[in-house]
């Protein structure tokens, strides 16, 4: 699984690149470094939903056509539900928002999460939704 930028180490040290570079190093007396490959990354694949989280999403985006279109253009909103690593602590149907809002002339921003429960009820942290869900008589084991 290396590609062609790959330089590969033979186990008697010599390497099965034929640059230049690494056989003088060689003559020399200097270690070659063995540059391993990284995997290939995959096009993006949505992942599938569950009925509860679009259901959830569908009542958010409801609710922010009511309040009409207030957040600027270089805002960029990410949703994400129990089926992703860093929010698999959400029950089914919560859904979590990250807002990234850029500032600064070097692209640095912010990240704002937002957390919505299946009927959209907004939340502004984690220790919101357990006290929520500790107030609901829902049991969390591990917060």
């Amino acid at each position: 699984m290396a590609s062609s930028s790959t330089v590969m180490k033979a186990e008697n040290g010599q390497s099965s690149s034929s640059s230049s570079s690494s056989s003088s190093s060689k003559k020399r007396g200097r270690q070659v470094t063995t540059i391993l490959a990284l995997p290939q990354s995959r096009p993006h694949q949505p992942k599938e939903r569950s009925p509860l989280t679009l259901a959830t999403l569908q009542v958010v985006r409801e609710k922010a056509e009511k309040r009409g279109k207030r957040t600027s253009l270089a805002v960029s909103v990410r949703h994400f539900d129990n089926t992703d690593i860093n929010y698999d602590w959400l029950l089914p149907g919560w859904v979590a928002e990250e807002r990234y809002v850029p500032s600064g002339r070097k692209g640095l921003g912010r990240i704002y999460k937002y957390y919505y429960d299946p009927t959209g009820h907004m939340y502004y942290s984690k220790r919101e939704v357990l006290f929520a869900w500790r107030k609901m008589n829902i049991i969390c084991l591990d917060p």
